[in-house]
């Protein structure tokens, strides 16, 4: 008995598919432009959540940028947890030169 997973096949089709790999270079572009437009996002959150007057006036009439109290307060949690998830991303793919960067400081 012999299961399916060792068993050869002949080639079927010529025109196979093969997938390239993802070049490193084009997610660590596609983390960087996340990055710094999730900063943008939650540094303008911030600012209106900081000039933001507080108490019950703030979540009925007042806006910043377009945007009410509530909804800044989501954007900026929300977003921010985005941010850290790129980052983390961010240090997993430059680890190596991290580190190479961290020996050069403390030689």
């Amino acid at each position: 008995m012999s299961s399916l997973t060792n068993q050869t096949i002949g080639n079927i089709d010529k025109k196979t598919v093969v997938t390239k790999p993802v070049s490193y270079s084009r997610v660590k572009g596609i983390l960087s432009s996340g990055l710094g437009l999730l900063t943008l996002v939650v540094a303008i959150t911030g600012i209106g959540l900081f000039v933001a007057p507080h108490g019950p006036m703030a979540s009925k009439s007042w806006t910043f940028a377009g945007m009410s109290v509530p909804l800044m307060k989501d954007l900026h949690i929300w977003l921010g947890f985005g941010m850290v998830a790129l980052v983390l991303g961010h240090f997993a793919l430059n680890l190596k030169t991290l580190i190479g960067e961290l020996k050069q400081l403390f030689r």
